[in-house]
């Protein structure tokens, strides 16, 4: 079957496909309409050109399942999962050599059997207030993401949670409730953050990678003893349609050459962010480029594929700037609620935020990818001191639900009080812990001295932190913790129905054709709401 879309066809129609990017610099030509010569002529986004269709002579081979599934991390594979469950014939497809993942695998949902449990043996702290966390995920979202899409995921979240949990425990494993919400009032985060340990899909693998690939790998697993095929080296070009405009298949390049997959129910593009195509993020994410570095696995995997194909199949895009995902963890993982001071040595914002706050912070008010935070001898006990008002993540820990605030302590000492001079340093005095970060000292001495002040006066009248939280740097050894801004992943992409269908440009359903995942929009908009931990992978 030959793709309908020509390179010619494209170009005439890319303005209309694409009206949902912000900012679209082409007005929409109809199909029977010739492009002015000067359009014709105007700079294009690579992303925007469809490639030429493949001469038939050069397709090798032509594969035939019911559903094709684009992309081979948590998303695809957990739609594979799905799939093969129910008895569908599943083909995943990914171009890496193995399967991708994100983060330390934490997963949030509205509910689960485990917070059933808690809540059951009366600690009724961790049911969720709906109405309440409903208008938080709004508000984050400047109400710019479809309600109803948000309304799906409290709706569903708790079931595909116990499948989850369902399918760890059968792979060895044990999966915990995550203690590291905040309990701030300002940016209250909700206990929805499980943790998967200990699956026998993670054996042989260490650190993060066990953490980021454990799960992905477990979902495989499960895909292909339910009969899926996951196929790795594989790299979707194109999708195709028949005449009626239904998405039937892709055009996949192989170390043998072109293959042609038939999808007789559907494609489902699962091909992650764009946070490694520069191009894509200076447009729909430009505040993500300023961090001190991105974090996903592989770093160069998610050049938007699944955005560039579902667009040139005629879908459309969700308005811009896209919401990026920024944890302050590219440097040390430990940074509380103590003052944070900028590279040039000054006080730049109310430190006691959440951690897209406190990213958003360094890099708009300190002007920079990273900033410090300082803090005294007196650590272990205003850290314990803040966590009943606060916490969250890099502020406590990853501890499991039910444990002590002084474990917070414990993981954190080793790398506190044995400084290595990278991303964490001590010193005896406030001036040569200035020269040993490299922040000028007499600005520095000029921001703890003012800072100490008002820690003493009981209010922060620069950036009004709650009270509680103002604790002086006074007495030594002195500390100092390097925040780097990291940037997860890109929640912003195609436009698609509450069903995962994509849409085009006029709202329309795009026959065959899904999306799910990071290559997915309008769930999100503007930011990235924590106050469900976990939500990206929840979902």
């Amino acid at each position: 079957m030959r793709n309908e879309l020509s390179r010619r066809t494209f170009l005439k129609g890319a303005a209309a496909s694409a009206a949902g990017v912000a900012a679209m610099s082409m007005a929409p030509v109809m199909a029977d309409e010739e492009m002015p010569a000067e359009e014709m002529a105007a700079p294009m986004h690579s992303w925007e050109i469809a490639p030429d269709p493949v001469d038939e002579s050069e397709i090798v081979n032509t594969v035939e399942t019911e559903v094709l599934i684009i992309g081979a991390g948590y998303s695809g594979l957990a739609a594979a999962a799905s799939s093969a469950e129910r008895g569908v014939d599943v083909i995943v497809l990914e171009k890496n050599m193995n399967v991708t993942g994100h983060g330390v695998g934490g997963t949030g949902s509205v509910g689960s059997k485990i917070i059933d449990e808690i809540a059951a043996s009366g600690d009724e702290t961790v049911i969720m207030d709906k109405p309440y966390s409903v208008v938080q995920w709004l508000r984050a979202c400047a109400n710019r993401c479809r309600e109803s899409f948000v309304a799906k995921f409290f709706n569903e979240s708790h079931r595909a949670m116990d499948w989850l949990i369902d399918l760890a425990e059968a792979d060895g494993g044990v999966v915990f409730l995550s203690a590291c919400n905040s309990r701030s009032r300002n940016y209250p985060e909700q206990p929805a953050y499980h943790m998967v340990a200990g699956i026998h899909s993670a054996d042989g693998l260490e650190g993060l990678e066990a953490l980021s690939l454990g799960v992905p790998l477990m979902l495989k697993n499960h895909a292909e003893a339910n009969g899926a095929q996951v196929q790795f080296g594989v790299k979707a070009e194109y999708l195709e349609k028949d005449a009626d405009g239904r998405v039937t298949g892709a055009i996949c390049s192989t170390e043998e050459g072109y293959v042609r997959y038939n999808a007789s129910l559907g494609v489902v593009l699962a091909t992650g962010d764009i946070a490694a195509n520069d191009e894509m993020m200076d447009y729909f994410a430009p505040i993500g480029q300023k961090v001190y570095a991105k974090l996903y696995t592989p770093v160069d995997a998610n050049m938007g594929e699944g955005h560039m194909m579902g667009l040139w199949a005629g879908g459309s895009f969700q308005d811009g700037p896209w919401p990026t995902m920024m944890h302050p963890q590219a440097c040390a993982g430990f940074h509380g609620p103590f003052l944070f001071v900028s590279p040039e040595g000054k006080r730049f914002m109310d430190e006691a935020t959440w951690v897209q706050g406190k990213c958003l912070g360094i890099i708009l008010q300190a002007k920079s990818s990273y900033a410090w935070s300082i803090f005294d001898s007196h650590w272990k006990e205003d850290l314990l001191d803040s966590l009943p008002h606060g916490g969250g993540m890099f502020w406590d820990t990853f501890r499991f639900w039910g444990s002590s605030e002084q474990d917070a302590v414990d993981a954190f000492q080793p790398a506190v009080e044995n400084p290595d001079d990278m991303f964490y340093f001590s010193a005896d005095t406030l001036e040569e812990l200035a020269e040993k970060i490299g922040v000028p000292v007499e600005e520095f001495m000029a921001t703890v001295e003012r800072y100490n002040e008002m820690c003493a006066n009981g209010e922060d009248v620069d950036f009004y932190k709650e009270a509680q939280f103002l604790y002086p740097v006074q007495e030594g050894p002195f500390y100092a913790t390097k925040i780097g801004t990291g940037l997860l992943t890109v929640v912003g992409g195609l436009n698609v129905s509450d069903n995962f269908e994509c849409l085009t440009a006029e709202g329309e359903v795009i026959p065959g054709l899904y999306a799910t995942g990071n290559c997915s929009g309008n769930l999100y908009a503007s930011d990235y709401p924590i106050n469900i931990p976990g939500n990206s992978h929840g979902r």
